[in-house]
């Protein structure tokens, strides 16, 4: 009886001791990290001696699949995965926005089974989980039932455009976010330096095979008009500074009131908000160059 007693001891000590240290997959709630900080590392791995794989800022939302203690796995896009100290992001249910009018909400995940509601374009609900082709979905009305997945898109605070371009506008974000700390230098467009038109020059060529001319000024003749509540993800924000009373800024609002420009100041390419002092009092307009 005591041999066995020293077998099972063991055994039971491994057991619990994988069960506190094993990764927690994304099984039973659909759950997105809000950042909470600007310029947060994503990491290959969950440590931080691991490469930095690109960066995101305070606001965005990213769907999480998978975490460790002190870490989470989010999706950044549909191609790439990476890790971010779950210190600086608060996590958050995901919620999906319907796509088609009549979207029958089933009782089970499938057609066969009733329809328990009738939801149309642009109604926001709960997103619970996923399975096979069926999300589960909770609405207003507390009401739980199934939508089929390809009548579902998830919502993105940092990405409102039509489907058509979302796409662009995410690799858009992935090239200028990957950008981020590289140096300033007067007429460069990249790869590894930039001066602000420079910067925005190669998003847009990398990220969407769009030419744009090499001057602030010129780029503000670019797209279409759009005010300044009405900014979403890839529109171009344009400035007059250091004591100058025409255009000679540009950057690339990416949501949350922050753009991302190469700033001469700084020396380096960064992040900044429309809403301080000095980027408040210099802003003149902005541009939509992909609707």
């Amino acid at each position: 009886m005591t041999s066995i007693k020293k077998i099972v001891v063991p055994i039971l000590a491994i057991i619990i001791s994988l069960s506190f240290n094993i990764s927690k997959p994304l099984a039973s709630m659909y759950e997105e990290a809000q950042i909470n900080a600007n310029s947060l590392n994503v990491r290959s791995e969950n440590n931080t001696n691991s490469n930095i794989i690109t960066k995101v800022n305070s606001g965005q939302k990213y769907l999480i699949v998978e975490e460790q203690e002190g870490w989470y796995k989010i999706k950044l896009n549909a191609s790439q995965e990476g890790w971010i100290s779950s210190q600086y992001a608060t996590k958050k249910q995901a919620i999906g926005v319907i796509k088609g009018n009549n979207v029958n909400v089933r009782n089970l995940n499938s057609t066969e089974s009733e329809s328990i509601a009738n939801l149309n374009t642009g109604n926001e609900v709960t997103i619970l989980d996923k399975n096979e082709d069926w999300y589960k979905v909770k609405m207003n009305d507390e009401k739980i039932g199934y939508v089929y997945h390809s009548l579902i898109d998830i919502k993105r605070d940092n990405m409102n455009a039509t489907r058509g371009s979302s796409d662009k506008l995410s690799k858009l974000y992935e090239v200028a976010s990957s950008k981020l700390g590289s140096k300033y230098v007067w007429a460069s467009s990249g790869p590894d330096t930039f001066d602000c038109s420079g910067f925005t020059m190669y998003v847009y060529k990398a990220g969407a095979g769009i030419n744009l001319p090499h001057s602030s000024k010129s780029q503000s003749a670019v797209g279409t008009a759009v005010s300044k509540d009405e900014l979403r993800l890839g529109d171009l924000v344009f400035f007059h500074t250091g004591g100058s009373s025409s255009i000679n800024h540009v950057g690339m609002y990416i949501g949350k009131g922050n753009f991302i420009h190469a700033s001469s100041a700084r020396a380096n390419v960064m992040t900044s908000s429309l809403s301080e002092g000095y980027y408040q009092n210099t802003y003149v307009c902005a541009r939509r160059v992909i609707n």
